[in-house]
């Protein structure tokens, strides 16, 4: 019997919430005693790999945790990782890999918003319960895939509170010039309004754009009472991977 996302969401309930040590009911568990193959696809090298290299060694805690104390529901988990190099066509392959050669249980992986994309379908197709296990812009969901982060409206309400009682009613908002950067700035819009301030100004940048001096300048320039809050745009709002949007 195959895994899907409804069905694992149904057996856990309300203890739920998603994580790799979670119970699976009884019926869902394939041969009995063999080991739970668990895939994983992660940018252990390349530009995203102070990102990707502590999310491989939780990863493989957790397993090292899990099959110490005996593993889940008495059977071991067996961690099939692949270094991803920050490239999204690797993301491709590996998937691929995971599902055809590899026969995974389960998916663990993807850093950015692109890399999930990369992958989604093809854990789709093959109907391998995929989680995906950072922020995000929100959005995604079909029978195969547990997204376990933050959305942009989550993240972007207590610190436009914050930023409102500290540093005045007035913003500027900077992002990133791709689906996560235009999403956070709306939230931003929306919750700054809400709390009796206003939006100045909103500038979208290209991802490769590194150099906030001249918009810094400007904003100093007109001596306003306003705070800079940059969007909240993953980790590496303002990098593109071999020319992928990431966050």
């Amino acid at each position: 019997m195959s895994f899907s996302r409804r069905k694992f969401l149904a057996g856990t309930g309300n203890a739920g919430l998603v994580a790799l040590g979670a119970t699976i009911p009884f019926e869902l568990v394939l041969a009995q005693g063999s080991p739970i193959k668990l895939g994983s696809v992660l940018d252990n090298s390349g530009n995203l790999d102070a990102y990707g290299k502590p999310m491989v060694m939780a990863t493989t805690l957790a397993v090292e945790e899990l099959n110490a104390a005996g593993g889940l529901l008495g059977r071991k988990i067996d961690l099939v990782q692949y270094d991803s190099q920050s490239n999204m066509a690797l993301y491709t392959q590996y998937a691929k890999e995971l599902t055809r050669s590899d026969k995974v249980d389960v998916m663990h992986g993807g850093i950015t918003s692109a890399s999930r994309e990369a992958v989604r379908q093809t854990f789709r197709r093959a109907n391998t319960l995929y989680f995906y296990n950072v922020l995000y812009e929100g959005g995604v969901c079909d029978r195969n895939i547990v997204c376990t982060g933050t959305t942009p409206a989550q993240a972007a309400e207590p610190i436009v509170e914050v930023a409102l009682e500290e540093w005045g009613d007035s913003a500027y908002i900077l992002a990133a010039d791709y689906n996560y950067g235009q999403i956070t700035a709306k939230w931003l819009q929306h919750y700054i309004t809400k709390g009796g301030g206003k939006v100045l100004q909103t500038d979208f940048f290209p991802l490769d754009v590194a150099d906030f001096g001249s918009t810094i300048a400007k904003i100093q320039q007109e001596n306003l009472n306003s705070w800079l809050q940059l969007s909240l745009v993953a980790r590496t709002c303002h990098s593109s991977v071999n020319g992928q949007p990431v966050g």
